[in-house]
């Protein structure tokens, strides 16, 4: 075979490896561009309508979900689910937040209430009062944005260590129990006997921004923390209050 067939035949094999090598590229591409078209976003955006929405929707703005707890569902565990209230919501039950992340927002110049209000829950025999709250896990951390929180007029007698804005509870409690109050106001509808963050776990996390706390809420922020108490006494409390 004369010099010049060996050279042609080595551009012919180079020709037909490198089309081996761009078809099986192409087949690679496709492949991964479908497996992550498929992957669920960790972080997702939805809208809650508590009269008009349905937890059978898309929780786009045009077609929401009617359930905070739809919106948490829909998101991977240990994803953020960034939801935006479209009108006011009552909560009269605990939101189980299964390792997600949760945002609940305002809409962007709309005054929106996240209404809380108590419920009874039987526990061994005896009814206990609970009130609309939020029940971390694993990872989970609880913001709120925009909004107006209104805290229930607790009934006589003793509350649990339960009644909380958020708490933990069991094996599956987070670290931290961490929550963050962004351009937040509060309305009492009467004694609140409750707390803002309750039992579960022996770290807390608190910041508030653009938020002031009314008077009643001292001592009612964490767990067994009396009226007056400075936060830097406190090793297992970061926050930015400087007295609880």
């Amino acid at each position: 075979m004369s010099l010049e067939s060996e050279i042609a035949n080595l551009v012919s094999k180079a020709t037909d490896l490198i089309t081996y090598f761009s078809g099986k590229k192409t087949a690679i591409d496709q492949a991964v561009s479908a497996a992550v078209a498929a992957a669920p976003a960790i972080s997702r955006n939805f809208f809650v309508d508590s009269q008009l929405g349905s937890d059978d929707n898309l929780g786009t703005s045009g077609s929401p979900f009617k359930t905070i707890d739809a919106a948490i569902k829909a998101t991977p565990k240990g994803g953020r689910a960034d939801v935006t209230l479209q009108r006011d919501y009552t909560l009269g039950a605990h939101v189980q937040m299964l390792g997600r992340k949760l945002m609940i927002r305002g809409e962007v110049g709309g005054a929106r209430k996240l209404v809380l209000n108590e419920f009874l829950v039987e526990n061994e025999g005896v009814n206990a009062r609970r009130m609309g709250s939020f029940w971390q896990s694993d990872e989970s951390s609880l913001e709120l944005a925009n909004l107006t929180l209104s805290l229930p007029a607790s009934t006589a007698g003793e509350v649990g260590a339960y009644y909380a804005l958020a708490f933990c509870s069991g094996s599956s409690a987070p670290a931290v129990n961490a929550l963050r109050l962004y351009n937040v106001n509060f309305e009492l509808r009467g004694t609140f006997l409750g707390l803002l963050m309750g039992a579960g776990t022996s770290l807390f996390q608190l910041s508030l921004v653009g938020t002031s706390l009314p008077a009643a809420l001292n001592g009612r922020i964490f767990p067994g923390v009396a009226a007056g108490t400075a936060s830097k006494d406190l090793g297992y409390v970061t926050t930015n209050l400087a007295t609880l």
